[in-house]
């Protein structure tokens, strides 16, 4: 869960940019604590549906994305967006975020755009990007040149598809792959 919150908080942070309010950002939460749910039990093994519900997980996960520092980059990320006509993607994306961190942390560090880039990697080489559409809609965001505004896409989609995570996990779960052979 650690991890992943940072994620869930840079699409928060989007949100707050953008003036979309506390409902829109509520849904992101939820939507995104669904996805790292589903993240946890399809690469980790033994993962208890609890532990979603645990300060080390829900809890962390609305500190992060109502104060957290990937929220506060990511709100500022948003705002200029709205100033900027074309985005050179990846490039241009690489050196907003650094400029932002320097900006904005005092010598602290950004961890959502690094795990960002890490699990969307991960859900390319293993054809799912769809199974997580919040996900992958914000790393889409932060590095591909995406409109801030479709972050709104990756909840929605997320509604409609949410059980497709599910059917997948419970595939991998009943065909007992060792996980390991699996990340690989």
């Amino acid at each position: 869960c650690g991890a992943l919150k940072n994620v869930i908080a840079l699409g928060a942070g989007f949100v707050d940019g953008l003036g979309l309010g506390g409902n829109t950002k509520a849904a992101l939460l939820r939507v995104g604590l669904r996805e790292m749910s589903t993240f946890c039990k399809m690469f980790f093994e033994n993962v208890q549906d609890d532990t979603f519900t645990q300060s080390c997980c829900m809890a962390d996960l609305i500190t992060t994305c109502y104060g957290g520092r990937n929220r506060k980059c990511a709100e500022a990320f948003a705002r200029e967006s709205a100033n900027i006509s074309v985005v050179n993607a990846e490039k241009d994306s690489k050196e907003r975020w650094e400029r932002i961190e320097k900006d904005l942390l005092n010598g602290q560090k950004l961890q959502g755009t690094l795990t960002a880039q890490e699990v969307y990697a991960l859900l390319e080489a293993r054809n799912i990007r769809h199974v997580f559409p919040l996900m992958s809609k914000i790393y889409q965001i932060a590095f591909l040149g995406e409109p801030v505004e479709s972050i709104t896409e990756g909840i929605v989609v997320s509604e409609k598809n949410r059980s497709c995570g599910t059917a997948f996990v419970g595939s991998v779960q009943k065909s007992k792959l060792n996980i390991n052979e699996y990340l690989q």
